[in-house]
């Protein structure tokens, strides 16, 4: 693709407010890049004289800019390419103020290759011994994005409003990456106090199981987890399948938050993701067999996986699960009496290969029943649980 060619068909883009094509065409990522690199000039001065002459400002810097970024990003050179790609965005945002919301699809690809050029700028910073720095960078021009989208005042059939929450997943996901979790709280407190922003079920799906994804996550690490299960089963229930990847991600967060309350991830489900079997297959069995020495052992072979993710702890809470399966065959054996000694459970413990002393069997059970997961109260000096008459083991529910 000849340059002069490329340009004029940015223009007709611009002029017909061709989103689609437009974004294509600015995309560091896409089949044009390549075809634009064997047509381009060698001499930067030329592709600048070109670019000014064939576009308006400011497409004219914006897409001499994105060609530098392609080129820099085709040699190797990640730093260059961020920051010229860092320098495009800017350009883009001053003219999109001025404009529709027809080019949103190309402020979501603009921002997207940001983010992506600034992790692989990074990894080169590192590697020569430097501060990483450009992913913090990207996230700054990435809510600058956000801003122009949430402030808009325009009428909402043209409102930059119905980028929000593109920009949003965008933006959560370099805060992610970053491990500052902590200023997605900003984020969500600007979208909640927004005027005029549409409700998120009106926003495409794929917006939506973004944003119920993230906020599932943040929900799941905060301990909320009567929050985070059903955004996270909405993200991976509207998640298609040929997205498998995606699935994986979400059930990492909705599987241990499931195991608080006794739901077990599916065979079928297993065979699908089978790189999660080998972790969730043993804690479904020790959790529905009360088989408390078969989670424990498991814990300590998954454990280094459990913490990269930041699961260890939930999926650690869940070992309650398994400890009440067991005591509950205790009175189901030990049926119709109510009052049962420490002492059962303690043996019960013990045949399952668990070494406990009756206070740590005592206070197993006295947590148990301040969870409810068992309706009764302990009598420490006769050492024995005395366990309602109705309904003695209920239905467990999450616990926030």
């Amino acid at each position: 693709m000849k340059l002069t060619m490329y340009l004029g068909q940015v223009n007709n883009a611009i002029l017909q407010e061709n989103d689609h094509k437009l974004a294509s065409f600015l995309q560091i990522y896409s089949k044009h890049s390549e075809k634009l690199l064997n047509e381009t000039p060698e001499p930067v001065w030329e592709i600048e004289q070109i670019c000014m002459d064939r576009l308006p400002a400011p497409w004219n810097e914006l897409v001499y800019r994105h060609i530098l970024a392609i080129k820099a990003v085709w040699d190797g050179e990640f730093i260059t390419a961020y920051t010229e790609q860092s320098a495009a965005i800017p350009l883009f945002l001053r003219e999109f103020q001025t404009l529709t919301n027809w080019p949103l699809e190309t402020l979501y690809i603009l921002n997207g290759d940001l983010r992506r050029v600034a992790v692989l700028a990074d990894s080169q910073l590192v590697a020569r011994g430097e501060k990483p720095s450009k992913l913090e960078d990207c996230a700054r021009t990435i809510n600058k994005s956000f801003t122009v989208c949430i402030t808009d005042r325009s009428p909402l059939q043209f409102s930059r409003k119905w980028g929000t929450y593109n920009i949003v997943g965008i933006l959560f996901r370099t805060y992610f990456k970053l491990k500052s979790h902590n200023l997605c709280k900003n984020i969500l407190r600007a979208v909640k106090a927004a005027a005029d922003l549409p409700d998120l079920d009106q926003f495409p799906m794929a917006h939506q199981v973004t944003m119920r994804y993230y906020t599932g996550v943040l929900s799941f690490f905060n301990d909320d987890y009567k929050k985070a299960e059903p955004d996270l089963q909405f993200a991976f229930d509207h998640t298609p399948p040929r997205f498998h990847k995606n699935r994986r991600l979400i059930l990492h967060y909705l599987i241990p938050t499931r195991l608080l309350h006794g739901s077990l991830p599916s065979a079928r489900l297993l065979e699908e993701f089978s790189e999660l079997a080998e972790l969730y297959r043993p804690l479904a069995t020790a959790i529905r067999t009360g088989n408390v020495r078969l989670f424990d052992e498991t814990l300590v072979s998954g454990g280094a996986r459990l913490i990269g993710l930041g699961t260890y702890l939930t999926v650690e809470q869940s070992r309650g699960v398994a400890v009440r399966t067991l005591f509950k065959k205790v009175f189901t054996l030990m049926s119709p009496s109510n009052k049962l000694g420490i002492s059962l459970f303690q043996t019960a413990l013990e045949f399952v290969g668990v070494q406990a002393d009756e206070d740590e069997v005592e206070c197993m059970l006295a947590n148990m029943i301040y969870k409810g997961y068992i309706r009764g109260y302990i009598s420490h000096e006769k050492r024995v649980l005395v366990l309602s008459q109705k309904d003695p083991f209920p239905g467990l529910e999450i616990q926030s």
